[in-house]
């Protein structure tokens, strides 16, 4: 399962059972320490969760996929009755997002737990899930020699220290849960359970549509069973959705993903190519200019060839990246094709939150096993370095704070997928 380089193994005097005894003990201690440190905080993205599931609850399941004009940024003013009865009227909301058997589900829970109770509940699931991935991205990455308390620390670092975890523990956002899933689906494949894994992936799409494009990372792994018990999942669990919340609300859901993907985000907590290219525009002059000084903007007249052209790109290089990994050993292909899947699909989709990188983030010290010493720290560093919570923080200090931070980290992950790239083309040797 761990990757290997050319280098000998750490003689640091612990045995193995002890280096995986230290690393659970440090998994634990910082859920735990997470979990207390997050008790009672308002989590503004899994508040969406609860008040569309309130609103299923009390027989309003038509406003669920309501949201505002732009979409973005607060709440639909039909919410503002629900979130008044709630006691909820001066937090701060966003629109619901994910399919609607979320939201049935989660409605019997609004009937027995107020909002708070429901994020501690959450919390209880998904802070220990967040630490369990450091584990799951060592058993895909980690390379051979590196003992598992390091590579613990290091993913623990990454927990604390990272504006994407920081966001992603902020907000309790189900990515969390996402990814956790995502990890195990290909660990599973590893360990020789694919139907396990088929089944892991397909709830992991069952909560964000996204992942379901990585089955196309079994197929090239020609984990058969795994496909197969992935679209028998998948099926079951869309058949459920659409016959617990019914066919409008499913369509209410689909609207609200066709109204996204017509809009471009420009914020520095979204990095991805779409806001990228539409500030490149603008500094142009070829789009309608930006005000420097202003946190966020929406695009909403976009060009009607440039979001085609994003996704056609991305999947250009997820057929690239198909080819050089086809012919490469189980676990090295897996473990590239998951990191490099991962960067393609949020990079470019039409939207990128920092919270879609925790994946990555988790997965980046694997690239000391599979790059030689020196573009890996490289290609380790720069990204680590913008990603610092304290480096965010100042951001405002640059001359286009929400344009520049975005094409810089697109540049960074540009750099770590062709680093990725020519891993692959280096295992083949």
């Amino acid at each position: 399962m761990e990757i290997a380089r050319a280098l000998p193994p750490a003689s640091t005097g612990i045995t193995p059972a002890r280096d995986r005894m230290f690393s659970v003990v440090m998994l634990v201690g910082w859920a735990v320490v997470t979990i207390v440190q997050q008790w009672n905080a308002w989590c503004e993205d899994l508040s969406a969760v609860y008040i569309a599931g309130w609103l299923w609850q009390n027989g309003q399941g038509g406003l669920i996929y309501d949201a505002p004009a732009a979409f973005f940024g607060g709440v639909a003013e039909s919410w503002l009755p629900a979130m008044k009865a709630l006691g909820i009227a001066h937090q701060n909301s966003f629109a619901y997002v994910y399919p609607p058997l979320w939201a049935v589900l989660t409605a019997p829970l609004t009937a027995m737990l107020g909002p708070e109770g429901f994020f501690n509940a959450v919390g209880l699931v998904q802070f220990p899930l967040l630490a369990a991935s450091v584990w799951l991205a060592g058993r895909l990455l980690k390379p051979a020699y590196l003992p598992w308390w390091i590579w613990t620390a290091i993913g623990l670092v990454t927990l604390n220290l990272t504006i994407q975890s920081h966001l992603a523990v902020w907000h309790n956002q189900p990515t969390i849960t996402v990814g956790f899933l995502t990890l195990l689906a290909f660990e599973r494949l590893g360990a020789g359970r694919p139907v396990a894994g088929g089944i892991a992936l397909a709830l992991a799409a069952a909560i964000k549509l996204t992942p379901a494009a990585l089955v196309l990372l079994f197929l090239v792994d020609r984990q058969w069973r795994a496909a197969l018990a992935f679209g028998i999942a998948g099926g079951a669990l869309g058949i459920g959705s659409i016959l617990l919340a019914g066919w409008p609300a499913h369509a209410a859901f689909l609207a609200s993903l066709a109204h996204v993907k017509g809009l471009g985000f420009l914020i520095a907590i979204n990095t991805s190519v779409l806001p990228a290219l539409l500030a490149a525009g603008s500094a142009l002059g070829l789009l309608p200019a930006v005000d420097p000084a202003a946190p966020q903007h929406i695009y909403t007249d976009l060009p009607v060839w440039l979001p085609p052209a994003i996704s056609l790109a991305g999947l250009c290089l997820i057929l690239a990246f198909a080819r050089v990994l086809a012919p490469l050993p189980g676990a090295a292909r897996r473990g590239i094709g998951l990191f490099a899947f991962s960067l393609i699909l949020a990079l470019f989709g039409p939207l990128g939150w920092l919270h879609y990188y925790v994946l990555p983030m988790l997965l980046l010290p694997g690239l000391l096993g599979l790059l030689p010493i020196r573009p890996a720290m490289v290609l380790i560093s720069v990204p680590s370095l913008l990603s610092l919570a304290p480096v965010f923080a100042q951001i405002g200090d640059l001359p286009w704070p929400i344009a520049d931070y975005t094409w810089a980290m697109c540049a960074v992950w540009g750099a770590v997928l062709a680093g990725l790239f020519a891993a692959a083309l280096r295992a083949r040797l």
